[in-house]
């Protein structure tokens, strides 16, 4: 070979290497403004060189690892208290530098769901929005990569002009405004622990649990910087698209608030439950807290009565979980968006009507902020849930049901005796029970007496059975019960 192919050869192989150098990056989630959890070892993870070693700075405190054959790097800081003091985080591989500014350390809560988590702040809640130790992370796009979205503002100071862009306070045509779910609950968290509070919006409107689960053979299917068509009821998309940058950050608990489009599936507990576990497992924590919203009435998806079954199923069976009840959401006006009607066939009360969006979600964040504060932190908020269905005993024409849940005793919302009822023999029509709608009345601190006339030998009893219940039984504590059905028909 001549001299002058040898050193063309040398300048390719030098150009190869300078191509093939790894930079020293961090996933899109590591921006200034950020909020790490306290009292938690805390991942910071990225890319360098390979074989490269890496050194994580903050507050004093420092963490080593070593870039694998692929590049990738995760180190582990030890946990620390938040003072409420700004921080810089850097990282630093050999001569690559790279620093965050305005760091605190606090409590990180990731918000997640489908619409109804995604509806923005308006109005007052907009203008007094002036949080400076609360930041604000929006997960949204649809290209997946690596590292993470690619259509995000970073973290964000919470103030009035940010919250309402959900961003940076640039305007930009067709983004919204922050969660509403997510702020009010982020805000009764700080005020009531005194320390800053992060909050990640991460929400795909028609999305399903089965979106958010991650799914053996999708990221193959995927290719990265390219835009995905579909988002929503594709196994595993918004896991991909959405989730995966964000894995292992370190936060304390999970806000949810999603259904709506699982409505006609029969799997959801099973969906719900799987998708909560494998959450729990790309976390590392078992214990990861999963509270989340209990779905309103509405007629879409043929209605949440499998929804409200599966989602108290849940509470019920996979630890560290919690709902926040719901049937009293829906403002009572017009102008609220709901007008109380009668339904033809049962002759009770039911709400609007088909829209899944209702109004009162500052009432569902509240009651959320409540069971975190008391169940996460140990500040007692005294009762967090409206009644639910424990056991029911038939004695004679009459059928006992007994309730859990019940705080300092039932009641009704309205001083009549409770509603939505209904009794049956065991008589069926077309392979569904035939019900009657009975009169109710409470005979103890958790208990209701119901009964129908002409049922004389009733064997099963539900309540609030209709997509659309408007029921008045609620505790002594204002908050409202639980739909329920002691029969297995057909939804």
């Amino acid at each position: 070979m001549s001299r002058m192919k040898t050193a063309l050869l040398a300048i390719v192989v030098a150009l190869c290497a300078v191509q093939a150098r790894a930079e020293l990056r961090m996933p899109k989630v590591f921006t200034d403004h950020i909020v790490l959890q306290q009292e938690m070892p805390v991942a910071v993870w990225g890319w360098a060189d390979p074989g490269k070693s890496v050194t994580v700075a903050l507050g004093g405190k420092t963490a080593t690892a070593k870039a694998d054959e692929l590049g990738r790097w995760r180190a582990e800081l030890p946990a620390m208290k938040a003072d409420g003091q700004a921080l810089s985080l850097t990282v630093t591989a050999g001569d690559e530098r790279v620093e965050l500014t305005d760091v605190l350390l606090g409590e990180v809560w990731i918000c997640g769901g489908q619409s109804n988590m995604g509806r923005p702040v308006t109005g007052e809640e907009v203008k007094t929005a002036d949080y400076p130790k609360i930041r604000l992370f929006n997960i949204s796009g649809n290209t997946p990569r690596e590292e993470g979205t690619d259509d995000t503002f970073g973290w964000a100071v919470c103030s009035p002009e940010v919250i309402a862009q959900a961003g940076d306070g640039t305007r930009e045509k067709g983004r919204r405004g922050f969660s509403e779910v997510g702020f009010v609950f982020g805000r009764r968290i700080h005020e009531e622990l005194g320390v800053p509070v992060g909050l990640i919006q991460m929400n795909c409107g028609g999305s399903t649990a089965k979106d958010w689960t991650p799914t053996p053979g999708v990221a193959e299917s995927l290719t990265y910087n390219q835009p995905v068509e579909r988002l929503t009821h594709t196994p595993g998309v918004l896991y991909e698209v959405r989730m995966r940058g964000l894995v292992p950050f370190t936060a304390r608990g999970v806000v949810w608030y999603q259904g709506e489009d699982d409505g006609r599936n029969r799997s959801y507990a099973e969906d719900f439950s799987a998708m909560i576990a494998a959450w729990r497992r790309l976390f590392g924590r078992e214990e990861l807290p999963f509270y989340f919203a209990q779905i309103a009435q509405t007629t879409y998806a043929s209605g949440m009565l499998g929804v409200w079954e599966a989602q108290q199923w849940a509470m019920e069976n996979v630890p560290h979980t919690a709902m926040a009840v719901s049937n009293d959401i829906y403002v009572g006006t017009k102008n609220g968006g709901f007008i109380e009607r009668i339904d033809q066939k049962t002759g009770m009360p039911i709400a609007g009507g088909g829209n899944p969006h209702p109004t009162g979600k500052d009432k569902i964040a509240e009651r959320l902020a409540r069971i975190a504060l008391d169940r996460t932190y140990g500040k007692p908020q005294g009762v967090l849930f409206g009644p639910m269905f424990d056991s029911y005993r038939v004695e004679g024409d009459k059928v006992l049901v007994k309730f859990k849940h019940t705080g300092s005793g039932l009641t009704t919302n309205d001083g009549a005796d409770p509603n939505w009822f209904e009794v049956s023999d065991g008589a069926k029509d077309r392979n569904r029970t035939v019900y009657v709608r009975a009169q109710a009345k409470i005979t103890g601190p958790d208990t209701v007496t119901v009964r129908a006339e002409g049922v004389k030998e009733p064997k099963q009893v539900r309540f609030g059975w209709h997509p659309l219940a408007r029921f008045n039984l609620i505790n002594k504590e204002g908050l409202p019960a639980v739909s329920f059905r002691t029969d297995e028909d057909p939804r």
